[in-house]
């Protein structure tokens, strides 16, 4: 269900960038500072959550070894 959910997005966010790009409304200077900073945002975001699902990963293997020797 996550990964739908992850798609789902993504595919909403490619569309508002092909949007934004297609339309003739919006300086091109404008789209490309707007694309910069939805990029930027995207990794404040998602950089920090891959590193937590890492370290939440690597604690629980270290803890899933430590109870098998004890067992």
């Amino acid at each position: 269900m996550r990964i739908v959910l992850a798609l789902a997005l993504a595919a909403l966010v490619i569309a508002g960038h092909v949007g934004l790009w297609t339309s003739d409304a919006v300086p091109r200077e404008l789209k490309a500072d707007l694309t910069r900073i939805n990029a930027l945002a995207w990794g404040v975001v998602l950089l920090p959550a891959v590193g937590v699902a890492l370290w939440r990963r690597a604690h629980r293997r270290r803890n899933a070894e430590e109870a098998g020797d004890t067992g």
